[in-house]
């Protein structure tokens, strides 16, 4: 399995938990968990790229 798919896995399952706290009203958390699994997904499109090249 490549990284890139691997840092998906992990930035949705943090999108996920992020959306949960959100549901159950940790607002204060939420936000920045889901911050924090947008931030992954970027950087996994910057890791994505870099594998097509080499």
């Amino acid at each position: 399995m490549k990284l890139s798919s691997i840092i998906l896995i992990i930035g949705m399952i943090i999108l996920a938990v992020g959306a949960g706290l959100s549901i159950a009203k940790i607002e204060p958390w939420a936000d920045y968990v889901l911050i924090a699994g947008a931030a992954v997904i970027v950087i996994r499109g910057f890791i994505r790229n870099h594998e097509k090249e080499g």
